[in-house]
């Protein structure tokens, strides 16, 4: 099952980039991740981003987002729930900025393919109130693939290919101010990582993003940290 569904994801992605119109202009997305562990399987994760449409310049989002996890005895499970709050700018030269208070609900879990590489799944359920524009929701799946290049297993100075695709599904068509698709958007996202310690991981990659109407690389740097 894990692998038609992995087949799924990227024919979805193929047939969206044959179809779009690309951008030549890459942006940069800047992370922070961090992870707290609290008693009884309790712990809160979180995210600040800064994205621009440009590597330098042009302003595209900031991101906040804090959640509550839980991870049930015996399970390869972590439930979370959070908010996030968004303040986005349009491409190109205009300033003006719109917010959005987004909710949203995750479930995470890992597949024992095989030791040498760390295989996760995430599907993520939000709720969007975005600035002048009608309630939303949006279902999301992400496939992520860690293999490690200079251990048996990613642990401690490891040096990792990083891979992960995420398809964004619409649950409603309708914003108030027109009409979206059901097909969001794809992120397909490849890099090279680097684990210093049980606390410190990096990554830095090139991501495609497709959309109905456009298609657009960036590069992607994130830092993930546990407290």
């Amino acid at each position: 099952m894990r692998y038609l569904t992995l087949y799924l994801v990227l024919m979805m992605s193929v047939h969206f980039c044959q179809s779009q119109t690309g951008i030549s202009d890459t942006g940069l997305w800047s992370q922070y991740i961090f992870t707290k562990s609290l008693k009884n399987q309790w712990f809160i994760t979180g995210d600040l981003q800064y994205r621009t449409y440009e590597l330098t310049s042009d302003f595209q989002q900031f991101i906040a987002r804090a959640g509550v996890g839980y991870r049930p005895k015996n399970t390869q499970l972590d439930l979370v729930a959070g908010y996030a709050y968004f303040l986005s700018g349009p491409f190109g030269e205009s300033e003006t900025t719109s917010g959005e208070h987004r909710f949203h609900q995750d479930i995470w879990w890992a597949s024992n393919v095989a030791t040498c590489f760390e295989l996760k799944h995430r599907i993520r359920i939000e709720e969007r109130f975005v600035e002048d524009q009608d309630f939303r929701s949006r279902f999301r799946y992400t496939l992520f693939l860690n293999i490690p290049l200079n251990q048996k297993t990613i642990t401690d100075k490891t040096w990792y290919l990083a891979l992960w695709n995420e398809v964004f599904i619409n649950g409603e068509t309708s914003t108030g101010q027109g009409q979206v698709q059901y097909f969001d958007r794809n992120w397909a996202f490849g890099g090279l990582g680097y684990q210093l310690n049980k606390a410190l991981k990096f990554q830095l990659g090139y991501m495609r993003e497709v959309t109905p109407n456009i298609s657009k690389g960036q590069l992607v740097l994130t830092a993930f940290h546990k407290l």
